[in-house]
């Protein structure tokens, strides 16, 4: 996604576009994978120390309900990323936690075996170990 079309998400919707708010899209969209809560926070935090948690909470539920952040629970953790694709698989590794998002979309391959039952929505996460620890066994 682009900042332009998630900034027309949010005039479309009536939402000012705050620098807070700005800020925490800027390090979304700047960013790779997923991020934390607390992640972010600390990121925003660097330019407006005022900021509160509950500011950068909220920021996020609302990106998330425009559908420009898509949000996964990764152990006790709620992370979001932005949304490249209509929905995201994933693959978390057991030993670092990191979340890597497939490019490919597992279902493509099924969907003709799948009868008398209409799919609206999915998400697939394939839980095991990166290429990192699984060669650095310590």
């Amino acid at each position: 996604m682009q900042k332009e079309e998630a900034l027309r998400k949010l005039k479309a919707h009536n939402y000012k576009l705050t620098p807070q708010r700005e800020l925490i899209l800027d390090i979304m969209l700047s960013n790779q994978g997923y991020l934390s809560v607390k992640d972010v926070y600390e990121k925003v935090r660097k330019v407006f120390p005022q900021v509160s948690i509950d500011t950068v909470y909220r920021t996020l539920s609302l990106l998330k309900s425009l559908n420009i952040l898509n949000e996964a629970v990764i152990g006790n953790n709620i992370m979001y990323v932005v949304k490249k694709h209509l929905h995201n698989h994933t693959m978390r590794c057991l030993k670092c936690g990191r979340v890597f998002e497939m490019d490919i979309c597992p279902l493509e391959l099924l969907v003709d075996q799948i009868k008398d039952f209409e799919v609206v929505d999915h998400k697939i996460e394939i839980i095991g170990y990166c290429k990192e620890c699984r060669s650095n066994p310590n």
